[in-house]
């Protein structure tokens, strides 16, 4: 089968790969979308609030989570001798074979945030548990700065100083921040889909430790590009005259120049994933 296209027959391959994504991976998404669950279960049993950040990283936790789990349990057979074989005579071509694992990966953490918002959302709705606030923002920073905000800290601690300083360092993160997650969650769901690929057995286990090294030479490469120039300075800072601006701006381009790196690796990493689907052995 050639690298053509046919919508008839991608729509079939798509209805099969969705039975076989539920089969395998549907109750694993279900248990990912309701974690915030086992916080407001915390918050009405105990009487206390849940901070909006904390319920924000619970979601983050979950994309990540999909993002390893995924791959292994939903497309774990298709570089397998038997069911591999099975697969890889399919009537449909490379490049709907490539579209169809692209789709399911790429859906998997953007079904797990809507759901995990939609199911906090009600939550918050209840009269009962701690969800006393909306989850606003995409990133930690906004959620950190409702946080602060919801406990009176920015305009009650006298010890923060002007607190527009330290707003714009932490918009200044946020708006690169969100960019990152992105770039981040899509590079984690393609290494894992390549090792999904590449490895027979232990496919999570030795693409993880492998994805830990590859994250460990980027942000080494991005700090040292980066966080030399003023190291000293935020080290040691004084404490008169802490400049927030200035660490606004050098962390928010520590993190662009991260996100371009991991956008260049994810960018080789799926059109790897391609050409490892169309020249498979078994």
């Amino acid at each position: 089968m050639n690298n053509t296209f046919n919508f008839n027959r991608f729509g079939k391959l798509l209805a099969m790969d969705g039975k076989k994504y539920l089969r395998n991976f549907g109750i694993t998404l279900a248990i990912l979308c309701c974690l915030n669950v086992g916080n407001w279960l915390l918050t009405a049993v105990f009487n206390f609030p849940m901070p909006t950040f904390v319920r924000y990283m619970t979601i983050y936790l979950a994309v990540f989570l999909a993002c390893i789990l995924m791959p292994a349990k939903a497309f774990g057979d298709i570089n397998l001798p038997r069911e591999g074989v099975r697969y890889a005579m399919l009537p449909v071509s490379n490049l709907e074979k490539y579209l169809s694992y692209l789709l399911y990966g790429v859906m998997t953490p953007v079904v797990i945030v809507l759901l995990s918002y939609g199911i906090d959302s009600l939550l918050t709705l209840l009269p009962v548990g701690g969800f006393q606030h909306y989850i606003k923002s995409l990133g930690i920073m906004g959620t950190t700065m409702d946080f602060m905000e919801e406990m009176g800290a920015l305009a009650a601690d006298p010890s923060l100083g002007d607190v527009s300083d330290l707003l714009d360092m932490m918009h200044k993160i946020g708006s690169v921040e969100v960019w990152n997650y992105i770039v981040g969650i899509l590079f984690t769901m393609g290494i894992f889909m390549m090792g999904n690929l590449l490895f027979k057995h232990h496919k999570t286990g030795i693409t993880f430790a492998i994805m830990m090294g590859f994250s460990y030479v980027v942000s080494t490469i991005s700090q040292l590009l980066l966080f030399s120039t003023n190291v000293r300075e935020f080290l040691v800072p004084d404490p008169d005259n802490f400049d927030f601006g200035k660490l606004g701006e050098m962390t928010s381009g520590m993190m662009l120049t991260s996100v371009i790196l991991y956008a260049l690796l994810t960018i080789a990493l799926y059109t790897g994933i391609f050409f490892k689907l169309k020249t498979q052995k078994y």
